[in-house]
């Protein structure tokens, strides 16, 4: 060990503190998880009499297409470049992911009952569907929303909570382009300026209370609450709103690369909250309750996350660059499923009264696409649902939690 050690100082002294020295010093002397690794079979082609009825819905047509117009740009320039996506243990020309939306388009337009949708689905397409994480189908659903906070742009009363720009001494690594098999592993650091060693970036404690990043001018906006604060780096997006009357979107720039750590799970296991009533309205509530409490538990999620005004400032932009559309866009793990591919889901959306109240969980069937990533949604067995801004969508978004499936349409050939 000693000796691994004076071979990374002697990488500093001779000025390699690039990528090998990273590595070299991550791999041997950091003992971080790396994200999930998918099965080996996490996508299946459905035999044709397993195949979903599809639901058809009436908004189907217009709010698909609004969505698909939205990402059309997206596909056509990975389709310049040739690139492709992946698509379970094998690869994808974009082209045929941009040709299956259209044709699921062309078919909406033509069919008149859910009778007929099924029937021409079943004619020109391939239905291929996530293994989920056991290998049985099943593939938990959440939620998430966009938050709208009232915010400032100076530290003033009560806006006191900053959110920051990404810092200058974040540094992000790709290990894949040292090892194949590390493709999408990255790891987040930063020089530490008294050893000259590489080191894990802060941690949301050091950030938070020991205020490391002080004195740097990145904070640009401050929020009035803590956990209006928490929520939005969880969403990864929101919607500013200050006292006169302006508005503008933030869109998430990086994270510090500390590991995630869930508020309810923390709150479950202290005794605080009962599992099952766990929401992100019952935490609110518990915080609300207990004030005192709050700092503790929010920062033993070590994850931070730094964002940026959003330049086109039409609302949550995903992971494919696009703007989402609510209950048509989805979150994936883009290892495995394509970003920009049609896809079907089955799952338990609650429905919810004037209150923002659950009245009940009811089975719900729609197309969608794979715009979107995110930074729990690892392997077959996960995926999130874009449910919007506001209250109705902060209820929707907090209260879904269940099993379900997801499915591919591809067009035949």
């Amino acid at each position: 060990m000693k000796a691994g050690r004076l071979f990374f100082v002697m990488l500093l002294s001779c000025g390699l503190l690039v990528e090998c020295a990273i590595l070299y010093y991550f791999l041997v002397f950091v003992p971080t998880k790396l994200p999930f690794r998918p099965p080996e079979r996490y996508l299946l082609e459905v035999a044709k009499e397993e195949i979903p009825r599809f639901t058809y819905w009436e908004d189907d047509y217009q709010e698909l297409k609004e969505a698909f117009q939205r990402e059309e740009g997206f596909l056509l320039q990975k389709i310049a470049n040739g690139e492709k996506l992946s698509f379970g243990e094998t690869k994808l020309a974009a082209s045929l992911v941009k040709e299956s939306a259209e044709l699921l388009l062309q078919t909406l337009q033509e069919v008149r009952s859910e009778e007929e949708l099924n029937r021409l689905i079943r004619k020109r397409f391939t239905i291929y569907q996530a293994a989920g994480e056991e290998g049985e189908g099943k593939v938990l659903f959440t939620g998430y929303y966009s938050p709208i906070c009232e915010g400032s742009l100076q530290k003033q009363g009560p806006f006191k909570y900053p959110l920051y720009l990404i810092p200058k001494d974040l540094k992000v690594a790709n290990l894949g382009e040292f090892d194949p098999t590390l493709e999408g592993e990255r790891i987040v650091y930063r020089i530490d300026p008294t050893r000259e060693e590489v080191v894990p970036y802060w941690s949301r404690e050091d950030i938070v209370k020991d205020k490391v990043l002080k004195g740097q001018n990145l904070e640009f906006v401050y929020l009035k609450d803590r956990l209006d604060r928490f929520y939005l780096m969880i969403e990864g997006s929101g919607k500013i709103t200050l006292a006169n009357g302006k508005t503008f979107w933030l869109r998430y720039s990086a994270t510090n690369g500390r590991p995630y750590t869930s508020l309810g799970r923390t709150l479950a296991k202290a005794g605080k909250l009962p599992e099952d009533m766990l929401s992100l309205q019952s935490i609110r509530q518990y915080f609300q309750r207990h004030p005192q409490e709050m700092d503790g538990y929010l920062n033993q999620n070590e994850r931070f996350v730094f964002f940026v005004e959003d330049e086109q400032n039409q609302g949550a932009t995903g992971a494919a660059g696009v703007v989402l559309t609510p209950e048509r866009s989805i979150a994936i793990d883009r290892r495995m499923f394509p970003l920009g591919a049609l896809a079907y889901i089955e799952y338990p959306e609650p429905e919810i009264n004037g209150q923002g109240k659950v009245v009940r969980y009811a089975e719900k069937g729609r197309f969608v696409f794979c715009q979107d990533t995110g930074g729990v949604i690892k392997g077959p067995g996960r995926a999130d649902i874009y449910f919007g801004e506001g209250e109705r969508a902060f209820a929707k978004a907090g209260n879904i939690k269940g099993k379900g499936r997801l499915y591919f349409l591809l067009k035949k050939s």
